[in-house]
């Protein structure tokens, strides 16, 4: 299976997008997703892109800008990004052990809420500024 890659530019409609589903469809079961943040430099990024698109499963999406990742990932909650983001950190070797992950709905019941969230946590663990909107 493969993943689709996107544009960081393209999460909020795809967020967006995707919480009207669950609510048009009232699907419970299925409710969760999460995004998980990876920092990386420039280089690595490709390659961790690049194995990710092999390996994740074809709901998944993988947002990317020159060096940053964003996985969204539905049916994973905050536990399952969590070992999904450990293991690409152990597999490359990534040294930084902070977490910048949400999930849908417990940090936040709409796009907007939980993409704020997001940034605040990615501005809080890396110190970096990236508005969704």
């Amino acid at each position: 299976m493969a993943c689709v890659e996107l544009d960081f530019k393209d999460i909020f409609p795809i967020i967006k997008h995707h919480i009207a589903l669950i609510e048009r469809y009232e699907d419970k079961y299925h409710r969760d997703f999460s995004l998980i943040f990876i920092k990386s430099d420039k280089n690595l990024s490709e390659n961790i892109v690049k194995t990710l698109s092999g390996i994740l499963r074809n709901s998944d999406i993988i947002f990317k800008s020159n060096k940053n990742i964003v996985v969204f990932s539905p049916g994973a909650d905050w536990n399952v990004a969590y070992d999904i983001a450990n293991g690409i950190k152990e597999f490359y070797a990534i040294e930084d052990k902070k977490d910048a992950i949400v999930s849908y709905p417990d940090d936040g019941s709409n796009a907007l809420l939980l993409l704020e969230k997001f940034a605040q946590s990615i501005h809080q663990n890396y110190d970096i500024i990236i508005n969704f909107l």
